[in-house]
């Protein structure tokens, strides 16, 4: 899950980076379009047999990944990496909440009072946000959507977890596989239907080189994601994922000299320090099993 992280985290930062010469749409079918290539070949070339039709379960993860990927790219060519990707992974404690109706496993207090911790630290971020809007405003610089986009993300996220737990049973190559044919085939049906600005910025051998770069770093990812939480509960290997923001930060800063502002900064710390809380507090040994078996 650590290596996941990272791969994760340069994804963003690259795609970041391509926010004036390539638009969301597509880049998330670069991206998905990347991994479904080096994961059909994994897929086979390891002697695992590809699914699509059956289960559902998996339609489910996949359409609920590829609707969070794309509101996740529109986020972060939209507004700083640092803060959606803070937001984004907020899908530990999304997991807690929406067990309740998926699984029927009602949410502790603690996972409540996180919640609305997490809900002040959102709203600090987007007062922030609209307040440093009017300083550096652009065509690609919208955070009054990019930041409900990155929340949307990280909800869609935990819907798509609590399922891929659900089909651990299947190859992680072609769990992958799957969700990323899905995702490529829906991104380029936004890119030829949506309309988007066309980018303001002509394409160079650079700007190629990041855009593979992000399908490459995402694929590798995803794999170390996928096997991370179908061996594992959810919400005890998602702590690692919070290590993305520091890399961003951090990247970030060394690059750019730049942080986020002070409110930003305390909404953020607010987020991940409810999500941490949130996953510390959620025990193995406190789970119960329903009649059907689902913890």
């Amino acid at each position: 899950m650590l290596i996941g992280s990272v791969c994760f985290a340069a994804m963003a930062l690259l795609a970041e980076s391509l926010r004036d010469q390539f638009t969301y749409p597509w880049i998330t079918m670069v991206r998905s379009g990347i991994a479904t290539t080096l994961a059909i070949a994994l897929t086979l070339l390891g002697g695992a047999q590809l699914v699509f039709l059956r289960p559902v379960t998996l339609w489910i993860r996949s359409l609920s990944g590829w609707a969070s990927m794309i509101c996740g790219f529109y986020a972060i060519t939209h507004y700083d990496v640092e803060i959606v990707l803070a937001l984004t992974n907020m899908y530990p404690l999304w997991v807690a909440i929406l067990s309740w109706p998926l699984l029927g496993k009602t949410p502790s207090l603690k996972t409540w009072l996180a919640l609305f911790v997490s809900c002040i630290g959102m709203w600090l971020v987007y007062a922030s946000s609209i307040s440093f809007d009017t300083i550096h405003a652009s065509r690609s610089y919208n955070p009054r959507l990019a930041i409900p986009m990155a929340v949307l993300a990280g909800m869609l996220s935990g819907v798509a977890l609590i399922n891929l737990h659900r089909v651990k049973h299947i190859d992680t190559r072609a769990v992958v596989a799957h969700f990323s044919a899905v995702a490529t085939v829906l991104s380029f049906v936004v890119w030829i239907f949506l309309p988007v600005s066309p980018p303001v910025d002509v394409v160079d051998r650079a700007s190629v080189l990041r855009l593979l770069g992000v399908g490459l770093a995402a694929t590798l990812g995803q794999i170390c994601l996928t096997m991370a939480f179908s061996t594992g509960a959810p919400a005890q290997v998602s702590v690692v994922g919070l290590s993305q923001v520091v890399v961003a930060v951090i990247v970030k800063f060394i690059i750019e000299g730049r942080i986020p502002t002070a409110g930003s900064m305390l909404g953020m710390s607010l987020v991940v320090a409810s999500t941490i809380w949130v996953i510390l507090s959620h025990s193995p040994t406190r789970e119960r099993v329903s009649p059907g078996g689902t913890p």
